[in-house]
């Protein structure tokens, strides 16, 4: 919704109305028992040539095995000019871990285990990609299992969101 804010130069006004985010959320479970990374259906956006976006995900992650880590992952499409992303995984119930990355490569988390096959635990992402001329493919968010034939799941009301900037 719009607003005003005083900062040191003055009076800023938003604009109101309507969200400018646009919202992708998983309406079902989307497990994996791949140790490669796959796409998480629904969890995508495509660039448009020439646009700048901003985006962040929030994924409510489980694993079927304690100990077991889920690995989220974000592949870009062919034909951005830059972008770059930061993804933060837990590794335990109390740590967590950091993974840097830009378009020159998809990301995957480093492994780690949750304590428990019964609460969800968080994975963010957030960045931003500069779409060139002739962008394609998507942006995606992606989910592996730490180890082959353990189920791990990305649980709906996950989400991806993302806007022209």
């Amino acid at each position: 919704a719009g607003g005003s804010y005083n900062d040191a130069a003055g009076t800023i006004t938003l604009p109101g109305g309507s969200d400018p985010w646009t919202y992708a959320k998983l309406a079902a479970d989307f497990p994996t028992t791949s140790s490669t990374a796959v796409d998480v259906t629904g969890l995508a956006f495509t660039p448009a040539a020439n646009t700048a976006y901003e985006f962040e995900v929030l994924l409510l992650c489980r694993t079927a095995t304690a100990t077991v880590g889920p690995r989220a992952g974000l592949a870009w499409p062919t034909g951005g000019s830059d972008g770059v992303a930061n993804m933060y995984t837990p590794s335990s119930g109390t740590a967590q871990t950091m993974v840097f990355g830009n378009i020159a490569g998809a990301m995957l988390a480093a492994v780690g285990g949750l304590p428990n096959t019964t609460a969800s635990y968080p994975v963010s992402i957030g960045g931003v990609f500069i779409a060139g001329a002739s962008p394609s493919g998507t942006v995606k968010v992606q989910l592996a299992s730490e180890t082959a034939g353990t189920s791990v799941t990305v649980k709906a009301g996950s989400f991806i969101k993302y806007r022209a900037i």
